[in-house]
C-alpha cells in the first residue's frame, strides 16, 4: 500500500491489497470484497499461496483478470496462471507455454546442469535475464522480459523496488491498450533496481548493511555506534558481553518483518552483543565455516589439533560465544540443498563440533499472530513451515 502510494499518477493505479485471511471467510466461502476486486482487476499479483482451499478460490477467478497475473513463490496450480501479453506458463492445445526456444537457451546458460546449482542459477538469471532479452526479437521475449523484470523488483523487495514494479505492469497495461495520457506514460522513467546484498550484517543503529562480521564488530564496539545509542536511547549490551551470532532470512530483512528488530534489541537488553547475518535460506553453513570461530576452535588450531576449511575468512570472521538460527532448516542444506542428507548431518555436526558453542533453532510465527498461537497452538501451514518442511528437508 505505501508502495502503490507513491506511483506516478499517470499511472492511474487503483491498488487493492489483501492478506490470505482475507481469501475466504470463516464458513468457507471466498470473501465478496477479495472476489469483486479480482473479477474486476486488470492485473493481478500474488506471492506465497499454498493452502489448497486458498489456491482453489484463487484458480477460479484468475480467468475473468483481464491483463498481466503474476504470481510468485506459490503453489504450481497458481504458478500455471501466469500471463504478460504474449507470454504465459499454462500449456494449451495451440502451443507449448513458457518462454520460446531461443529464450530457453539463453536461460541454461545461467546453471551448470547440477541440481543443487539450480538455485544459484536462477538467481543469476533474474539478476542477468531481462537485460540479455534485449537482444532476442520477437513480442513473446519482450513479454518474458517485463515477467522477469517485475520477478526481479519483487524477489529483491523494499517499498521502492516494489513501486517500480507496480509502474512497470501499470505502464505496460495503459500504453497496451492505449488508455491515458500516452505521451506521459510512455516518457516515465522506471526507476533502477534496488539491490540488498545476498548476506549481510544489520542492527537498528547501523545505516547500512555491513559486509562482514569482522567490520560489524568493529563497528558495534566503536564510539561511533555508543554515540548514536545515546542519542536514540537505545540500551547496548557491555563492549565484554558474550556475542552471539543470529542466523536470519534476507526476505525477512527487505520486507521489514518486525521480529528481527525486536530480536536484536532483546539481545542487547539482556547484555548479549547480537552478530546479525542474514542469507537467502540455504548458505548458513558456508557463514558458520568461513565468517565464524570460537575461543575453543582458535586454540585448537594454534596447537594444530583442530584444522580448519581452505574456505575460511580470517580476515572477515569473528569468534561467538553461541550461534541462534531462525531459519528453521538444516545448517547444511535447506530448501535447495541436496538429497545427501547423512553427508549433510556428518559436515554439520563437525562444523559445530570444532566450535563447541550452543546452537538453538528458534522458528519465528510467520503465518499467525501471537494471540493465535496462544489460543489454537501452531496452526496447519505455520506447522508446515517451521518443522514439516525441515524434517523433510
Amino acid at each position: 500500500e505505501q508502495a502503490g502510494a507513491i506511483v506516478p499518477v499517470e499511472c492511474k493505479l487503483n491498488l487493492q491489497v489483501f492478506a490470505d485471511s482475507d481469501i475466504r471467510t470463516t464458513n468457507e466461502g471466498i470473501n465478496e470484497n477479495f472476489a469483486n476486486a479480482v473479477k474486476n482487476a486488470d492485473a493481478f499479483i500474488g506471492s506465497l499461496i499454498f493452502d489448497y482451499d486458498d489456491v482453489v478460490a484463487i484458480s477460479s477467478m484468475l480467468p475473468h483478470v483481464r491483463g498481466p497475473r503474476l504470481i510468485f513463490e506459490s503453489a504450481t496450480e497458481l504458478m500455471a496462471f501466469n500471463r504478460v501479453g504474449t507470454f504465459n506458463m499454462q500449456s494449451s492445445g495451440d502451443g507449448p507455454s513458457g518462454p520460446p526456444p531461443a529464450v530457453k537457451s539463453i536461460l541454461k546458460k545461467f546453471s551448470s546442469g547440477k541440481e543443487e546449482d539450480k538455485i544459484s542459477g536462477y538467481l543469476k538469471m533474474l539478476k542477468m535475464g531481462p537485460d540479455l532479452l534485449k537482444f532476442v526479437p520477437g513480442e513473446k521475449a519482450s513479454d518474458l522480459r517485463t515477467w522477469l523484470e517485475a520477478y526481479r523488483y519483487w524477489n529483491q523487495g523494499g517499498m521502492n523496488n516494489v513501486k517500480a514494479m507496480l509502474q512497470l505492469i501499470t505502464q505496460k497495461w495503459l500504453l497496451e491498450n492505449e488508455n491515458g495520457d500516452l505521451e506521459k506514460v510512455s516518457s516515465l522513467e522506471l526507476p533502477d533496481l534496488e539491490i540488498t546484498p545476498d548476506v549481510g550484517l544489520l542492527h537498528p543503529l547501523l545505516s547500512n548493511y555491513a559486509a562482514n562480521p569482522k567490520s560489524y564488530v568493529s563497528w558495534r564496539l566503536s564510539s561511533e555506534c555508543k554515540e548514536l545509542a545515546k542519542q536514540q536511547k537505545f540500551k547496548l549490551a557491555p563492549n565484554d558481553a558474550p556475542r552471539v551470532a543470529v542466523l536470519l532470512y534476507r526476505k525477512h530483512v527487505i520486507t521489514n518483518q518486525r521480529y528481527i528488530q525486536d530480536l536484536i534489541r532483546y539481545f542487547e537488553l539482556e547484555g548479549i552483543v547480537p552478530i546479525p547475518v542474514f542469507i537467502n535460506g540455504v548458505e548458513a553453513h558456508t557463514i558458520v565455516r568461513d565468517w565464524l570461530t570460537s575461543q575453543r576452535e582458535i586454540d585448537g588450531v594454534s596447537k594444530g589439533v583442530i584444522s580448519r576449511d581452505s574456505t575460511y575468512k580470517p580476515n572477515e570472521a569473528t569468534s561467538v560465544d553461541a550461534i541462534v538460527s531462525t531459519i528453521g532448516f538444516p545448517l547444511v542444506g535447506g530448501p535447495a540443498g541436496s538429497m545427501e542428507a547423512g553427508r549433510n548431518v556428518d559436515v554439520a555436526s563437525q562444523l559445530l563440533k570444532s566450535m563447541d558453542v550452543p546452537y538453538v533453532v528458534a522458528s519465528p510465527l510467520l503465518l499467525q499472530s501471537i494471540p493465535m498461537w496462544k489460543s489454537n497452538g501452531v496452526l496447519g501451514l505455520q506447522s508446515v513451515v517451521l518443522y514439516s518442511l525441515p524434517e523433510l528437508d
